[in-house]
């Protein structure tokens, strides 16, 4: 009898090696392959928090290699990267020099993380959702409860597949194209692969957006160019 030797790709240390595996390629292909889109998903993502970052305190979950601070306008008091890989943290506190903002970075797998209770005025992340099965979006939504102050707000965008007529050709592209992007970059679509598969089996935020409720938490549904992105945004009160 063969033995399944398929990987449980929802593993956390899976997770760890296959982003420190994609960091030194990760931001370009993700930029071309998104054709710039991902830095608008970002925008609005930053977009739909309903108060100013202003002099606030932000969590920035599955931070990567700190992608969205380019989006923050409003100066914060202080930003937190959260983020389970080395190697994106590592290019992370490198990219953390360019902004007028402290910034620190954490190594930390988030649904195991030592942040303190209400500790922060934001949370926002961007297309880190994904790699969570159903039972860690459970888990992450109890921790967006936990970590945010009264009165906090929290923003998350993730990568979609659309119900519309896009979705055919945008899951062939996921799982085509964007291996073979990241092939001429890594000579190796393997890793790359894995990202098709995650778009896939997330679908959209529709589930996340339940759990955060089930925290009771306010939250509002947002969906971006046909549902190729998905949103949630919201408040605790």
């Amino acid at each position: 009898m063969t033995k399944n030797t398929q990987p449980d790709i929802y593993d956390p240390k899976f997770v760890e090696n296959l982003f420190n595996k994609m960091s030194s390629s990760y931001g370009l292909t993700n930029y071309i392959s998104s054709f710039g889109f991902t830095e608008k998903w970002r925008n609005q993502c930053i977009n739909t928090l309903s108060t100013s970052t202003k002099d606030k305190v932000i969590l920035d979950m599955m931070s990567g290699m700190g992608e969205l601070w380019n989006s923050i306008y409003d100066k914060p008091k202080q930003v937190v990267g959260a983020d389970i890989s080395p190697k994106m943290n590592k290019k992370a506190t490198s990219n953390s020099n360019k902004y007028d903002f402290p910034i620190e970075v954490v190594e930390q797998n988030i649904l195991e993380n030592e942040l303190d209770d209400e500790s922060f005025d934001f949370v926002i992340s961007s297309f880190g959702l994904k790699t969570f099965n159903t039972d860690q979006l459970r888990q992450l939504s109890k921790e967006v409860a936990r970590i945010l102050k009264t009165g906090g707000v929290f923003s998350f965008v993730e990568i979609s597949k659309p119900k519309s007529i896009f979705k055919i050709p945008f899951l062939f592209y996921l799982k085509i194209i964007i291996p073979i992007i990241g092939w001429m970059f890594m000579r190796n679509d393997n890793s790359y692969r894995f990202l098709g598969t995650y778009c896939s089996e997330f679908e959209n935020c529709s589930k996340f957006k339940s759990f955060l409720e089930d925290e009771g938490l306010e939250v509002d549904f947002h969906s971006f160019f046909f549902g190729c992105a998905t949103g949630v945004s919201g408040l605790k009160k």
